[in-house]
């Protein structure tokens, strides 16, 4: 069985890529995406801005994560910046657990940077609604739940 995965990009504006992507961005939907994330890029050369609408996401497995990684790699390359934007609060969870939040979200440093000398952002919903903080302890028992 393979989830649904939907992408669609759009060129917003001269200079930017816009890639909405729907459904599930799990180990059977990461090479799909990444293969239409780097289309994107190389398509449109000269691109200064990568912006991913994660609005629409339902699961992201480790897998996924790993394909948000490789795009930033492949952006940063490019010379451009990566914007994920109206992430879901499960996103942001593993963007949390995994200490990638300011890595993928900044636009700078290494994934391992120390919170003392990155600015953290505050994690909203897509309606903007400050998410809870979460506590370190014990969040690794439960990375795997697709609630």
């Amino acid at each position: 069985m393979n989830p649904d995965l939907l992408l669609v990009t759009s060129t917003r504006r001269h200079g930017v890529v816009t890639l909405y992507v729907s459904g599930q961005l799990v180990y059977e939907t990461c090479d799909e995406f990444t293969e239409h994330a780097e289309q994107a890029l190389a398509a449109r050369p000269g691109v200064k801005s990568v912006i991913v609408n994660c609005l629409q996401l339902t699961v992201v497995d480790s897998m996924g994560l790993s394909a948000f990684l490789a795009l930033r790699r492949h952006v940063d390359a490019a010379g451009a910046t990566l914007h994920l934007e109206r992430r879901p609060r499960l996103l942001n969870r593993i963007l949390e657990i995994t200490g990638t939040l300011t890595y993928l979200t900044t636009g700078g440093g290494s994934p391992n940077a120390s919170s003392a000398t990155t600015s953290r952002e505050t994690p909203r919903t897509h309606d903007g609604e400050q998410l809870p903080p979460t506590s370190d302890a014990g969040a690794g028992s439960d990375i795997g739940d697709h609630h």
